[in-house]
Parts: structure tokens; sequence; C-alpha cells
């Protein structure tokens, strides 16, 4: 798994580049030209990129002549368009393609055609992403532009999964996702299982299908080594078919489903008006965490705040809520280890995604709101999201 960004490049391109050696040469790439591309390159990976490519080989079947693109070609081409056209901020949350094919012999005929329709005289930035989208779609079903969703493949795969996503631009093909009761956690034990630090950092919940098919999500912040740090959701399924990550909920799918039943999306830890810098905390502070603990607690939505104690050296110093904040406030302020602050702040924001759920649960919106976390994860949850191939 890609640890920053210059690796998740790597590993895109070390797929992108062993797509097109045995696609269009018909021979796997030496490792010595692998380790120039993705320079952690091992059996591992090379395992997952033959996966990836029987995936994409059953799509197209016996096809050649594309060109593969990632960081050059008409993958930024149409990031670009997408952008100053059709009012796509991140491209990721519009269409999480990590590498894209096209014929070579149409490459010029698909870039004009999205060219002219995406700047048709009268039309609104958001008309143009849903026409884009419908080109789009046409010519992935055709196999002329092939939009790819990466994702490393667990050894005792035999093979990859392969699924068409945002391929109608309605939603009657949808499942729905249920909440598994009682499943909701927000562990606030403090220093049980180290020092100084909560045990999790995060909201953790599972989901269910109509199926039975569970999936796993986490609320937090997914760099402890940061004070005050964005929180996101990610979805993972669970059980003996487990595979990849679904993905982290787009923000966009949280604040359409929140805004509509007067909520809103919890702030980050940096902007959060009752999270100060460390060092600052007040009493006032203070005072909204307890009382926000206290609403929860009482709360016909039970949430499983687990073990209500601090411990120091396996010995329990504290059993309250209050002593748990105060301890996390002064574990921080001493920088006690280098976790303390974002694991803590994290925390917190965990909580108001607590309140979040509980509140969802007393308006009767919880299965709604579960469907919208797993099709915010998978990029699914709008006619706006463009259509892609996926290999997880």
């Amino acid at each position: 798994m890609a640890t920053n960004a210059v690796e998740t490049a790597q590993q895109e391109n070390g797929s992108r580049y062993f797509l097109e050696s045995v696609i269009e040469r018909g021979r796997e790439p030496l490792a010595n030209e692998m380790f120039k591309i993705y320079e952690g390159y091992n059996n591992e990976w090379k395992e997952t990129y033959r996966k990836q490519v029987a995936a994409v080989k059953s799509f197209i079947g016996s096809q050649k002549g594309y060109e593969y693109s990632r960081d050059k070609g008409i993958m930024p081409y149409i990031e670009k368009i997408v952008k100053s056209d059709c009012g796509v901020s991140v491209k990721d949350r519009w269409d999480p393609m990590d590498i894209v094919m096209v014929k070579k012999s149409m490459k010029k005929t698909v870039e004009g055609t999205i060219r002219e329709l995406t700047n048709m005289e009268g039309m609104t930035k958001e008309s143009n992403l849903l026409i884009l989208n419908a080109y789009m779609r046409e010519a992935l079903k055709d196999k002329i532009l092939i939009g790819i969703s990466l994702k490393a493949i667990k050894s005792n795969k035999r093979k990859a999964n392969l699924e068409l996503a945002n391929m109608r631009d309605d939603k009657s093909s949808r499942v729905t996702i249920m909440p598994v009761d009682g499943s909701v956690k927000c562990t606030l034990t403090l220093g049980k299982k180290a020092n100084y630090l909560f045990d999790t950092g995060e909201l953790g919940f599972d989901l269910k299908t109509e199926s039975g098919a569970e999936i796993h999500g986490q609320t937090r912040s997914f760099q402890y080594s940061k004070a005050r740090n964005l929180s996101q959701t990610d979805l993972t399924p669970k059980g003996r078919d487990a595979g990849a990550k679904l993905g982290k909920v787009s923000s966009v799918a949280l604040d359409e489903f929140l805004q509509s039943n007067n909520l809103e999306r919890p702030l980050s830890a940096s902007r959060h008006p009752h999270i100060p810098e460390v060092g600052k905390w007040n009493d006032t502070d203070k005072k909204y965490w307890i009382d926000l603990y206290n609403k929860l607690k009482d709360s016909s939505y039970k949430i499983d705040f687990g073990d209500i104690s601090v411990y120091e050296n396996n010995v329990t110093i504290g059993n309250t809520f209050e002593q748990i904040l105060d301890k996390s406030i002064e574990y921080e302020k001493e920088n006690k280890n280098r976790s303390s602050a974002g694991r803590f702040s994290s925390k917190l924001i965990s909580m108001e995604w607590a309140h979040i759920w509980s509140e969802l649960s007393s308006k009767g919106k919880l299965k709604e709101w579960c469907t919208v976390l797993y099709y915010g994860a998978k990029k699914e949850f709008s006619p706006n999201n463009g259509p892609f191939l996926k290999i997880f």
C-alpha cells in the first residue's frame, strides 16, 4: 500500500507500463525496467500487475493498439477540461480513474469530441459534465476510451475482480445498505494499549448489504503525526471475500445528504472552534466536549464508548470523561508521544460524527445514510460522477 503521493504515482505508472508491455508487446517487462518506474517493485507487486492485466484483457479481449496515459497524454487532457469547463475542482471526486487507455487510431477524434461537447454555446458547466459523462459511458462501452481505477490485489486472491462503474445515469439498480446494530463505536479508552494515546482515534461502524455482506467503516484523521488534521471516512469489505478498500467517502456526497437533512458535516480539527492550538485550551472548550459526551451518553441511539478510563503503565489513574479530557490536554501539551495531539483531535471529531449518527437515527435516516456512505466511497453517488472500469 502506498504511503504517499509519490509512491502512489510510481505504483500506478507501474500498472500503466506493465499493461502496455503485455497487451501491446506480448511480454512482461523485465525487473530492471520496472525498477526505473517503481522502486518498490517486488514479486508481490508483479503478481498484482499480472492480475490487473488479466482483468483488463478479460474486458478488451484480444484488442490492442492503445495508448496508456497517466501523467501525460489524454488523462491530463481530460482532467484539464473537466476543471476548466465542467466545474470539477478535484478530479477524483468526479472520477477515480488512475490511468486511461485510448485507442491510438481514435485519440484525435476522442479529444476533439470531448472539446466540442464541453464547449457548446449556452450550456452550464454542470450540463457540460453530464454530456461528457454520457459520451464517456459510450466510449467505455465501445472500448475506445477506458478509464481504470486500480487497487492492489491480495496475494491470496486468484484473480482480480472487474466492475464497470457509473454506467447508468439513474439509481434504479442500487442496493440498500444498512447499519449493523450496535456497531458504532467511539472508544474513549486512553493509555491502555500504549501510554498517552487513545486506543483508537476513530469512529468505527459496520454496514451490511441486503445479501448479508459486511463492510467496516472508520472516520478518523489518516495522519496522526499532525496535531490538527482533516478526518475522512473510509470503507473496507469484511470477511472471507474482502478485497481492497472501497475508498474514502466523497465530501460532496456527505454534504449533499447532510444538508438535505438540515445537518452540517463536522469541521476539521484545525477549524473547529473548540479544538484550540496545543497548549491553549480553556474552560469553555472543555465544557463543550463534556456537554457533547453527556448528550451522546444519554441519547436513545447508543454509541459504544468502551472503557471510560485513563491508564498509565497499565494502572488506572482516571475513570471519567473529564479526566480523559484533562489528561489528553496534558499529554499533547507535553508532547508525550508524537501522535498524542493528532489522535486526541481525531477522537474529538469522531465524537462529532457520532452525534451525526445519533441525529440521523432520530430522523429515521440511517439506511439512507449508510447507502450514501457506500456509494460515496465507490464514487457512484451522482449522475455527475464519471464512468470507469474498477479493478480490485
